[in-house]
């Protein structure tokens, strides 16, 4: 393993006309510097493959993979020359392009779901265009989404029921409500309190812990019950635990489901795949009203389509969603085993399926703790390891994990020095990565104590002063 890395300077520097020139210095909230260890690379140059480097040249493997945009690794080649061969026949037409009705073909034979398809570039686009014809296709306003999956859009309908809802109308976010995973009771409790009033659930099939034997089954029986549209958002559990989507796993099917994120390896695409009685309302061979689906100037742009096309190819090929289980069994298991080695199994854990782990640092009763967690990927930073969540590709091997398990047996080492010191929570307060949704800029949780009552109350929420 190289030496300890140190060296930010260049990162400190860009990072301050960042803030200059772009709201939080950064396009995506995620990777703001309020979501890193201080002592972190805040500027990247470059990647390839499982690793990339910043713009002080210091080189990471990296587990991060954007915002978990990779499944076959960085600039991977199979990909790229797809997309530059698309780019020599042009990128935008005046009518649809043959790769548009190519790829709808392909999808539409690859995913059991898609009875038919609608693109756009993120996630938020077809996630909202899902709640937007679920509304037209019932004629109900109100949806309901899973409070424990932490994003599902931009748009109104749900960042209004976050703690960072400034600009929002409240009557806006009143339209939306929330229910429990894994507690079907939640869920029949609103159709309780709104009979015939809810147009849509959304939630991820499954995160990070395993959905009881009869949650999504009956879920699925509530909501055709109910006549209520089901929506599965696939962005981060399609590929990995299924190339055809968890729920395939599960063999529970929705009415819609969103794919984006590793569906084109990085590149800006996202598909819509559903019903046909669902689906054909933004179309135009039906009489009733017409629902504006999904529109845009970029959806049929083809390096994202050429992309997508080329990413399941070869995770066909190569099977790659097997690769990530295993792979991810072994990292899973080691890291588990190195944790009790070390003394440290009841702060540092890998929790999550093989194919998704995640890293959690809390106290010993199992809440989240923050300082302890800036303390521990600190020390992985500084061996060359960004691990702040966990995206296994193609590109990540037997090398990559011992690497990375070297490390965190040295930020174990870390942990332990600094629990026995008594100083985590002093020294690392304001360094320790902080929740993307909270009110205030200087909080540090997600249901910040100065709007509401329940919320834990810290020094800041009774500071007077300007907000920082």
């Amino acid at each position: 393993m190289a030496g300890p890395i140190h060296n930010f300077s260049e990162s400190n520097r860009l990072n301050g006309r960042l803030h200059d020139l772009i709201p939080g210095g950064s396009h995506t909230y995620s990777k703001g510097e309020d979501q890193f260890p201080a002592l972190s690379p805040k500027v990247m140059a470059q990647a390839e493959g499982a690793y990339c480097w910043d713009v002080d040249g210091n080189r990471y493997i990296d587990w991060a993979m954007g915002n978990r945009v990779m499944v076959l690794g960085h600039a991977y080649p199979s990909v790229n020359e797809a997309v530059i061969r698309q780019i020599g026949k042009g990128l935008n037409f005046s009518r649809p392009s043959i790769l548009e009705y190519e790829l709808a073909e392909y999808l539409t034979s690859l995913f059991p779901v898609a009875e038919m398809v609608k693109f756009g570039k993120n996630g938020s686009d077809v996630t909202s265009a899902a709640i937007k014809l679920s509304r037209a296709y019932t004629g109900r306003k109100y949806v309901a989404c899973c409070s424990e999956h932490p994003f599902f859009s931009i748009n109104d309908w749900f960042i209004g029921i976050t703690p960072m809802q400034a600009g929002v109308p409240e009557e806006v976010a009143a339209l939306t409500l929330q229910f429990h995973y894994n507690e079907i009771e939640s869920v029949k409790a609103l159709f309780e309190q709104y009979p015939g009033q809810i147009a849509a659930l959304i939630l991820e099939p499954v995160k990070l812990d395993p959905p009881r034997e009869d949650f999504l089954p009956e879920l699925r029986r509530l909501c055709t019950q109910n006549g209520t549209v089901l929506i599965f958002d696939e962005m981060i559990s399609g590929i990995r635990f299924d190339l055809r989507g968890a729920h395939h796993l599960w063999g529970v099917y929705p009415d819609l489901a969103c794919f984006g994120k590793a569906i084109s390896n990085g590149y800006s695409f996202s598909m819509l795949a559903g019903k046909r009685e669902l689906m054909r309302l933004g179309g135009m061979h039906h009489d009733q009203r017409r629902v504006f689906l999904l529109s845009q100037t970029h959806s049929s742009e083809t390096v994202g389509l050429a992309a997508c096309r080329a990413t399941l190819e070869e995770c066909q090929a190569k099977a790659v969603t097997e690769h990530i289980w295993r792979l991810g069994n072994k990292l899973k298991s080691e890291f588990c085993q190195l944790a009790q080695a070390e003394g440290v199994a009841e702060y540092v854990r890998m929790i999550g399926y093989d194919c998704n782990p995640q890293i959690v640092c809390t106290h010993e009763d199992g809440t989240a703790w923050p300082e302890l967690n800036a303390v521990f990927h600190e020390e992985l930073i500084s061996c060359g390891v960004i691990i702040p969540w966990i995206t296994i590709t193609l590109s990540h091997g037997e090398e990559e994990v011992r690497h990375t398990l070297t490390a965190c047996q040295q930020g174990m080492d870390r942990v332990k020095k600094e629990i026995s010191s008594e100083t985590v929570n002093e020294l690392y307060r304001d360094q320790a990565p902080k929740p993307v949704f909270r009110s205030f800029n200087r909080c540090r949780q997600s249901r910040c104590g100065r709007l509401h009552p329940v919320g834990q109350q810290l020094d800041c929420c009774h500071d007077a002063g300007e907000i920082s």
